[in-house]
């Protein structure tokens, strides 16, 4: 989307001193109405959110990257890479803010997050959206997970690394243009070299066998109006799946993003006219 003679106020990054040492980095736009707050997935960071700036250039936005992704600290005790921890995370990092409720966008993990959050934090949340994650996690999708998290780079050149992206993200985003915006969301340069911008070691803890559904936390957002985004090729989110969750939620809206797969941008235009007429 671009909006063309419109100025977007910057995004200030801050670091939230977590009680375990670690430094988390938090990123806040300043703007008029409710606070949008943005959750990314399990390798990505804030940056997968900026298309959503230009969306609502007047809402004020707060933004994360969880611990071991983007600005924030990596952490040296790798078994702290799972949800628990980065709900606790989340948690004291709110506790300091000084808005009582937002409106939720939680791209997988990060829906897995909101979720989480529903039962204890329920009263922070305005509206929900879930992007391409349910209760039941098809296996199909998590095995393709595990196959690529904490794998390929570092990367000897740009090039290199913008290629190893379009192989990865192709067959996902067919409908994909612009190469170049993606890897700078996904990679950064070191020295000479270009990486993932992740903490490999986030591959220790997402590996296993099946996730057992967990009904009982989407059902905690019951008070809570809310959309979910799913990619009509997701191979991690079901229809199934997307079918009882809107039977289980009296107030779930859904929308399908076409020839995509996990998970939607948020730049395609079914993601944005959703997301416009759920939360504008």
């Amino acid at each position: 989307m671009c909006l063309e003679g419109v100025t977007l106020p910057s995004i200030r990054m801050n670091k939230c001193r977590l009680p375990d040492g670690l430094n988390m980095a938090t990123y806040y736009r300043q703007g008029q109405g409710t606070p949008l707050l943005c959750i990314p997935g399990l390798t990505r960071n804030h940056r997968d959110f900026l298309p959503l700036l230009e969306l609502f250039p007047e809402r004020p936005f707060y933004l994360v990257d969880l611990r071991g992704r983007g600005q924030s600290d990596w952490d040296d005790q790798p078994a702290r890479y799972q949800p628990p921890t980065y709900a606790a995370d989340l948690v004291h990092w709110l506790d300091g803010l000084p808005v009582e409720q937002f409106d939720w966008v939680g791209t997988s993990l990060g829906g897995i997050l909101t979720m989480a959050l529903g039962a204890t934090h329920g009263h922070r949340m305005r509206r929900v959206v879930i992007n391409d994650i349910g209760p039941v996690i098809e296996r199909a999708g998590i095995d393709a997970i595990r196959a690529r998290v904490g794998r390929g780079g570092p990367f000897a050149n740009y090039q290199e690394a913008k290629q190893a992206v379009y192989e990865a993200q192709s067959p996902d985003h067919p409908l994909e243009q612009d190469w170049d915006e993606r890897t700078r969301a996904l990679c950064v340069q070191e020295g000479d070299q270009w990486r993932f911008d992740y903490d490999p070691r986030i591959a220790q803890q997402a590996q296993g066998g099946d996730i057992e559904p967990f009904w009982n936390l989407f059902e905690s957002l019951a008070p809570v109006e809310c959309l979910v985004l799913r990619g009509e090729r997701s191979d991690l989110f079901s229809t199934q799946t997307l079918d009882q969750m809107q039977q289980r939620h009296p107030n779930c809206l859904s929308a399908v993003v076409p020839d995509t797969g996990h998970a939607p941008t948020l730049k395609e235009s079914a993601a944005q006219q959703a997301l416009l007429s759920f939360l504008g």
